[in-house]
């Protein structure tokens, strides 16, 4: 009987380990997609001459794009699929950004989408 409980108490313990260390995995890339967010909408705020409104809404946006880029990026291992997923994602992120900014401004985003696109890889790969 004895046996038995210590085994029980060492496979939860197991079992607690792991849910410990695949939450603070979580958290790291939740923090690291904020963290790219916040990088990438500081410049394009300064470039876009984004109000504060339109801040909060672009640095959710590409908060998003971010977390749902990193998911894809470590869950698909065919690379034709993760390019499609990631175009998919940035399609709908720049649909979304589009209806946030300016026309103005939305023309000066995709001039400068190269640059985004490259910063934002930094913290999705």
């Amino acid at each position: 009987m004895i046996k038995r409980m210590n085994s029980a108490m060492k496979v939860f313990a197991a079992i607690m380990l792991i849910m410990l260390f695949s939450s603070a995995a979580t958290a790291q890339e939740k923090d690291k997609a904020t963290e790219g967010a916040k990088v990438v909408t500081t410049q394009m705020k300064s470039k876009l001459g984004l109000n504060d409104s339109q801040y909060t809404k672009v640095m959710d946006v590409n908060k998003i794009f971010l977390q749902k880029a990193s998911e894809t990026e470590k869950g698909t291992t065919n690379a034709t699929e993760k390019t499609k997923k990631i175009k998919t994602l940035n399609d709908e992120r720049d649909s979304k950004l589009k209806s946030v900014l300016t026309d103005a401004q939305y023309k000066t985003y995709t001039a400068n989408r190269i640059t985004y696109v490259k910063q934002f890889k930094e913290y999705y790969q």
